[in-house]
């Protein structure tokens, strides 16, 4: 098979200290290697300091932006102008990313393939005000009709998708690495009983389990929550765990290494995902992967991962059900066994990280050879 180069283009900064098992540049490394050639990406530098990094054989651009129009403006440049060599193939992680990409002078001649990692075609109001969700209606989808080839993280995505292009549209599910994120290889104490993992917004929707714990104590009077990640939303949440008096059971521990992620989930009984919206929670899978079940909001994006044989759908702002809910799997060990069981022989069945990396690296193969044979 011919290498393939990928120049990759996202909204959102890259970590200033990058390791091989780091969450984007593992996933890079990966596909660098199977598609034979560099792979470039282009970010914005957040904290970091704009320039290149040279990850061998990720070259990784990190651009000013200072604002949303500095960054398209930045990273169209880099596109054109900046890299050490193009690539064969152009790729957009976002609908942002994919303005930069489709306003870039290579497009004319570069394949183009866009992510939808979010109900981003048909968002609603979790993304904000009506002029906010229209406008990302607008960009989203004029994205996919433009682009060469779509790759999506859900198969309801790929059938919105495929209303819009007659191009390729792949199903390539988010991955997760099974041979990091697995159940404790001993037994060990569990002192967490429950954990949250994301971002502390308002889309993930942490009151509601919040509101829920004082009602779960009453039946498990030792019951402890962790929640992992940090936000803006941190002191509304700190101001409604102290009106509700479980300073003692609730910690927000913050952001914290992916080890420690890893180490919490294998020492929790019990893991819970209230979001409003999502596009394909990898927190979810990482804690179905460690043998966990899980309880979740009943969204789309939960539907397609969460079965009854490993979790539960829950409405996300009835905070009595959660609390059941919750009560029930701290109190029913073995319900508790079972579900976590089946939870980590769905995501090793169709969430392999090594699996969906295949699947990815033939996709972006196919739509190189499709553009080369179109061109001849």
């Amino acid at each position: 098979m011919k290498p393939v180069s990928v120049t990759l283009v996202g909204s959102s900064p890259w970590g200033h200290d990058l390791h091989a098992d780091d969450i984007n540049l593992r996933p890079a490394l990966a596909l660098a290697e199977r598609l034979g050639a560099p792979y470039n990406v282009i970010v914005p530098a957040g904290a970091a300091a704009p320039g290149f990094v040279d990850l061998d054989p990720v070259r990784l651009y990190r651009v000013p932006d200072g604002s949303r129009p500095a960054f398209l403006r930045e990273a169209r440049h880099m596109i054109d102008h900046g890299l050490r060599a193009r690539g064969d193939v152009l790729m957009s992680s976002d609908p942002l990313a994919a303005v930069a990409a489709e306003l870039s002078r290579t497009r004319r001649t570069t394949p183009h393939i866009v992510q939808i990692q979010g109900d981003v075609l048909d968002p609603g109001h979790e993304y904000g005000g009506p002029l906010k969700r229209a406008a990302l209606a607008v960009v989203s989808r004029t994205a996919v009709r433009r682009a060469s080839a779509v790759r999506v993280v859900r198969q309801g995505l790929r059938e919105r998708a495929q209303r819009l292009t007659r191009r390729p549209v792949v199903h390539v599910a988010s991955r997760v690495d099974t041979r990091m994120f697995a159940p404790a290889p001993a037994p060990c104490l569990k002192p967490v009983h429950t954990v949250m993992v994301g971002s502390l917004l308002p889309l993930k929707n942490h009151v509601t389990v919040l509101r829920a714990w004082p009602h779960v104590l009453e039946a498990v009077p030792d019951a402890r929550l962790v929640v992992l990640g940090e936000g803006p939303a941190r002191s509304r949440l700190l101001g409604l765990i102290r009106a509700l008096g479980v300073e003692r059971h609730v910690e927000l521990r913050g952001t914290v290494p992916q080890a420690e992620v890893v180490s919490v989930l294998q020492r929790a009984r019990v893991f819970a995902h209230p979001s409003w919206s999502e596009g394909q929670p990898r927190a979810v899978l990482e804690a179905m992967a460690c043998g966990l079940p899980v309880l979740c909001s009943d969204i789309p994006a939960h539907r397609e991962i969460v079965r009854p044989e490993a979790g539960r759908l829950l409405a996300p702002a009835q905070a009595r059900d959660w609390a059941e809910a919750v009560t029930t799997l701290l109190t029913d060990t073995e319900r508790a066994r079972q579900l976590g069981n089946g939870a980590r022989r769905y995501v090793s069945e169709h969430h392999d990280f090594e699996l969906m990396i295949d699947r990815f690296a033939d996709f972006i193969q196919g739509v190189a050879a499709e553009d080369s044979r179109r061109r001849r």
